[in-house]
């Protein structure tokens, strides 16, 4: 009796620890760099990179029938490329990693601002100019 308690206990405790499982994918950061340079009206200009690791596509076995939950899953998997949620997700890290950098090339002293993003595939670049 003891031991069937126990067990529905432990498989209980695993199933909600599973339903609480974050489905977000996290962004792994491949690289960032940050350009510098002075502009013909003699601003202080940067253009800040961060690009990340390729997200594989999900493969479908076409020989057998799919299941609901392959289903389900096929349609709420999200690659960087094609999200909207997941671009704005890596340019807000962008803007947050953005201030160490400038500091550790002590650039934008006395501050900056962000003027442009432009998008690619996997990466966001952030211009702006220094206050």
């Amino acid at each position: 009796m003891f031991q069937r308690c126990l067990f529905f206990i432990v498989a209980f405790a695993t199933l909600a620890g599973c339903a609480s499982k974050s489905d977000e994918p996290v962004l792994v950061i491949e690289k960032q760099s940050l350009h510098k340079r002075l502009a013909p009206n003699g601003e202080q200009e940067f253009a800040f990179i961060v690009t990340v690791e390729a997200t594989p596509r999900m493969e479908l076995d076409s020989s057998k029938p799919m299941s609901r939950r392959d289903l389900k899953r096929f349609a709420e998997f999200e690659r960087i490329e094609d999200s909207p949620a997941l671009k704005l997700k890596l340019e807000e890290q962008a803007v947050a990693l953005l201030k160490p950098a400038l500091t550790e090339a002590d650039y934008c002293g006395s501050g900056h601002k962000i003027t442009d993003v432009y998008w690619r595939q996997r990466s966001v670049q952030l211009r702006g100019k220094c206050l």
